[in-house]
């Protein structure tokens, strides 16, 4: 079998309409990006989940749940696909069913650390890849600040789960800061290092982050709302999902009553039962399997002996 090829790379030029338009305003401008995936990503609405890449546990549930929030309500996460959190939230998203972006500081076709290759390969599915390196640049340290300035500039507003007072977390969430953007800060226990950064955050005037709805309230939405619907969605595929039950067996009834010792045509059936084609072998099927009905060759139904 020959192997499927790989997926192009496409260029966005600042004057392509894919190109998003918040990146215009970062500093210095990106002069191009290079996208793999679903480049209608980045005209949705954007929150960036970022942190620590040695986290806490309590860390990793945290950027975890919130990402899972974020896809449910309808958001696209972006990270940095960097171990620790920025990897957490990326996967929170996907096994959310949602859509997330991960800006890498080496190029596109690089899974970089190779560590997240797994998860490289799942976002390529069905996210966004995005670098402002040329495809085949392997990651360099100089890269990754950059990185974070496209991950502000995407984002509309930020979630810092974790980090120190120092490195690329506080790199991104100072940005945004600067663009006048909200950044949500988890605090955390003084006797962790890692949650130096979102406590430093918290007195430089960013909001604390108590759950989802923090996270939803700048787009105009409300996490109860979001569960409300996900309970209408379920019940409706429970009523459909009995309301099909239903049908199948007062077809089978119907079927049943015409069946007898002799056999018949499943065209005559058709034509006496008045079901449709699909729905009739259905309930031809269900009665053989339950044990009320045989097919004999050519097509012919009768009772079971």
């Amino acid at each position: 079998m020959t192997a499927a090829a790989p997926p192009a790379v496409r260029v966005l030029e600042r004057d392509d309409p894919a190109f998003p338009k918040s990146l215009l305003v970062v500093q210095p401008q990106p002069a191009r990006l290079y996208a793999l995936g679903d480049v209608s990503l980045l005209g949705r609405a954007i929150v960036g989940i970022v942190g620590s890449r040695t986290p806490t546990p309590y860390g990793l549930r945290v950027a975890y749940a919130a990402a899972q929030a974020a896809a449910r309500a309808g958001l696209v996460v972006v990270s940095g696909l960097a171990r620790g959190l920025d990897a957490r939230g990326h996967r929170g998203a996907l096994d959310a069913g949602g859509k997330t972006i991960a800006v890498l500081g080496s190029g596109v076709d690089v899974a970089y650390p190779k560590r997240n290759r797994d998860l490289y390969d799942d976002i390529l599915r069905s996210g966004l890849l995005l670098s402002e390196q040329e495809p085949g640049t392997d990651p360099l340290p100089g890269a990754f600040p950059k990185r974070n300035r496209l991950i502000a500039g995407l984002a509309r507003c930020l979630l810092v789960v974790e980090g120190r007072i120092t490195g690329g977390t506080r790199i991104t969430s100072r940005l945004m800061m600067d663009m006048g953007k909200l950044v949500l800060a988890v605090p955390g226990r003084i006797e962790d290092e890692v949650a130096g950064g979102p406590n430093l955050l918290l007195m430089e005037g960013a909001t604390i982050y108590r759950g989802p709805d923090d996270l939803l309230a700048p787009f105009g939405l409300e996490w109860n709302a979001v569960e409300k619907r996900e309970r209408k969605a379920a019940a409706d595929a429970i009523g459909d999902l009995f309301s099909s039950e239903s049908s199948l067996l007062a077809a089978e009834a119907r079927v049943f009553d015409l069946l007898g010792a002799e056999p018949l045509h499943v065209d005559a059936i058709a034509e006496r039962t008045r079901l449709d084609a699909g729905t009739l072998l259905a309930a031809l099927s269900s009665l053989e399997l339950k044990g009320l009905a045989e097919q004999l060759p050519g097509k012919h139904f009768r009772l079971a002996a």
